[in-house]
């Protein structure tokens, strides 16, 4: 075939291709050309995921009849006139390609008032414009784009279902709301009202659209804020005990515009450092602005990256106001179980209280707080409350035992920082075993040293161990039903026998379906868990197989609130300390300790 000009048709489908993915990529263009018309009221209503039509209506500005006329043409903007404006843009949108990509792909309809002058519509099918008639709404706009693909059958087969399309239409609109706080939004599903979010804080908005079996309150997160020369950061970050196991809820926002920044994203998990345990990630919500010319985000057709000429100068900064505002000291010993309100100075420090020994502090970093004295390894884990005891019952338990002569505790010569505690040196022989405290700690004396042991968190890793030993299978009774991503669908297709090793048969119904069909015998339904990792991960054999064992022996361990006989806890007791190292499949430590001086200090003994 000899080299030819394209046709007109073709080539604008080409090009509309770049742009407009599926029904989401639609949203995201006329929800970014509203927020540049200052809408204050944004509408969006979708039915069958957006294929039948998408709705949206806006309060903004709107468009004259003069540039109604072109603006569905190839490269027609009001918000670029030269090159040099490419490099100071405070737009959102910029290209001149969005409704001209649109239209060549849909039947679009766009009625537009401007400014309150008499409204016009406009309409083009597929590429072929029709002449502008006089009529449209009394204020902002109203576009309405019918039978997306519908010309294109190739491109729909690579769609989702409709319920899934609505729902990245949903995730699209929610995510430029985040950033724009001081607009209205609804969105509309088949008819159906299903999220409404009026104009309020920013952090509120943010709080607004999480949603889980846990409610998250402004109680649970931090305002963070730091102003540099070239750039200001601002971040709605959940404080360390809310947690989860994915990065799924660290988003970073450059110039209000929502980015996929691997480098910032690092840069958040950095500041929290060690207040998570290993494989945790926080809620952090980072919003970063920067002078416009410092920042390229013509890169990518739906603008999700950006070329930040100072990014490791950002990347310092966000760890830097993360350590410094997230991080403080907590009470010592004794006012951690003594005092029932922990201090929200974010800079004060903490001095222990005890008359009797005023000089007495411990500047313990919070990590040590929130991982060990109340952890938790559930995917979207967060305690809504404060987490400390409010009781001393079980420290006056143990002061009693430690203060009582006895020929297995032997006085300790020097008191040992907690940071030299050596687990292989711990002898993995005798113990006492005191009790249990708040139906998660288990309390035992051994060797001059208190240790308080999470039972969940143990009894997890010994599962663990042990699930890695031996496997069985139990077929379903009714296979499940799930669906996936492109890529996990491309990843099974070629790995399902490294499931299958693990006792897990997955079988391909249809294009991006699957079936689970049986799955390791355990002692609780863990299925929906077991698809729910399926559908995020890829990777070789060894992490799959890690990620599994974990996923099983978390949800079969003893809980949190269990209540277990001395027998049991004696049991798991000797098998911790026959462990290599006291840490969970998440990485994470299950167990604190006290040497008897320690204990007596923080009492006033001497």
């Amino acid at each position: 075939m000899r080299i030819h000009e394209l046709n007109k048709l073709v080539a604008q489908r080409i090009a509309a291709g770049e742009v407009i993915e599926r029904p989401a990529s639609v949203v995201r263009e006329l929800i970014d050309n509203s927020i540049d018309a200052k809408a204050t009221s944004i509408t969006l209503k979708v039915k069958n995921g957006g294929l039948d039509e998408i709705t949206l209506l806006d309060d903004g500005n709107g468009i004259n009849s003069e540039d109604l006329e072109i603006c569905t043409n190839s490269h027609t903007t009001s918000k670029v006139n030269s090159i040099d404006d490419l490099y100071h843009l405070t737009s959102m949108g910029f290209r001149g390609e969005a409704l001209y990509s649109i239209a060549a792909v849909s039947k679009l309809t766009i009625s537009s008032s401007y400014q309150g002058s008499k409204g016009h519509t406009i309409i083009v099918d597929n590429g072929k414009k029709s002449p502008i008639i006089p009529n449209g709404p009394d204020v902002g706009t109203r576009i309405s784009v019918e039978d997306l693909f519908l010309e294109i059958p190739a491109r729909r087969q690579f769609l989702k279902r409709p319920s899934t399309e609505a729902t990245m239409c949903k995730n699209v609109l929610i995510e430029k709301a985040l950033a724009f706080n001081e607009v209205e939004f609804r969105f509309y599903n088949d008819d159906k009202l299903v999220l409404h979010l009026p104009k309020t804080s920013r952090q509120e908005r943010i709080i607004n659209t999480l949603t889980g079996k846990n409610k998250i309150t402004t109680k649970d997160t931090l305002e963070l804020k730091s102003n540099y020369e070239r750039f200001s950061l601002y971040a709605v970050a959940g404080l360390p005990y809310i947690k989860r196991s994915d990065r799924s809820h660290i988003k970073v926002y450059i110039n209000n515009r929502p980015i996929q920044n691997y480098a910032l994203q690092q840069a958040v998990t950095y500041g929290y450092g060690e207040l998570l345990p290993g494989g945790s990630f926080p809620y952090c919500y980072l919003f970063v602005d920067v002078d416009p010319t410092l920042v390229d985000f013509n890169i990518h057709p739906a603008k999700r990256e950006a070329k930040l000429r100072i990014q490791s100068e950002i990347h310092h900064g966000v760890v830097s106001m993360i350590q410094k505002q997230m991080q403080r000291p907590i009470p010592s010993l004794e006012d951690t179980y003594y005092q029932s309100d922990l201090p929200i100075d974010n800079t004060s420090d903490v001095v222990a209280s005890n008359k009797t020994n005023s000089n007495f502090t411990r500047k313990t970093p919070i990590s040590s707080y929130f991982s060990n004295a109340y952890p938790s390894s559930n995917k979207d884990s967060f305690v809504g409350e404060d987490p400390r005891p409010k009781t001393p019952d079980w420290f006056e338990k143990a002061k009693k035992v430690l203060s009582q002569p006895s020929s297995v505790i032997e006085e300790t010569k020097e008191v040992k920082d907690d940071n030299s505690f050596e687990w292989d040196k711990v002898e993995k022989t005798k113990f006492r075993y005191i009790g249990q405290a708040f139906k998660l700690f288990l309390i035992v004396e051994k060797d001059n040293e208190l240790f308080l042991i999470d039972q969940h968190a143990a009894h997890e890793r010994i599962l663990f161990n042990e699930i890695k030993e031996r496997q069985s299978t139990q077929k379903l009774l009714i296979p499940i039903s799930f669906e996936v991503e492109r890529d996990v669908d491309n990843y099974l297709l070629e790995n399902t026998d490294i499931y299958a090793n693990l006792g897990i048969e997955l079988n391909r119904t249809s294009d991006l379906l699957w079936d689970l069909v049986s799955i390791p015998t355990v002692y609780k339904p863990i299925e929906n868990k077991i698809i729910e990792y399926i559908q995020q991960n890829t990777g070789d054999a060894k992490a799959i197989e890690e990620g599994i064992f974990a996923i099983l022996a978390c949800h079969s361990a003893i809980r949190q609130g269990d209540d277990i006989e001395d027998k049991l806890a004696i049991s798991l007791i000797e098998k911790v300390f026959e462990l290599d190292e006291p840490v969970c499949p998440h990485g994470r430590t299950f167990l604190i300790h006290f040497n008897n001086d320690e204990l007596k200090k923080a009492v006033g003994r001497t």
